[in-house]
């Protein structure tokens, strides 16, 4: 049972290599031109701003569920002292 498993592992083991050896074997083709190159350089840019954007919204909701939530502790303590 143990050999059957050892096996078993280095059978995935070597299926997981095949697939991480095409897939940076693909990624060397396609950047060893430089037309890609620029193309995902364009692309990761537009990635960066897109992501950037959507920080900054993020950032800006949690500053406004933030001030929405001192105003009503605020005003539960109010209605606690009374």
């Amino acid at each position: 049972m143990v050999n059957k498993n050892n096996n078993a592992n280095a059978v995935g083991a070597g299926i997981v290599g095949a697939v991480v050896g095409a897939t940076v074997g693909a990624a060397a083709v396609v950047l060893s031109d430089a037309k890609n190159r620029k193309k995902i350089g364009k692309k990761f840019d537009e990635f960066k701003k897109d992501g950037q954007k959507v920080i900054s919204d993020i950032k800006g909701k949690v500053e406004e569920m933030t001030s929405e939530g001192k105003e009503k502790v605020d005003a539960v303590k109010k209605d606690l002292k009374k």
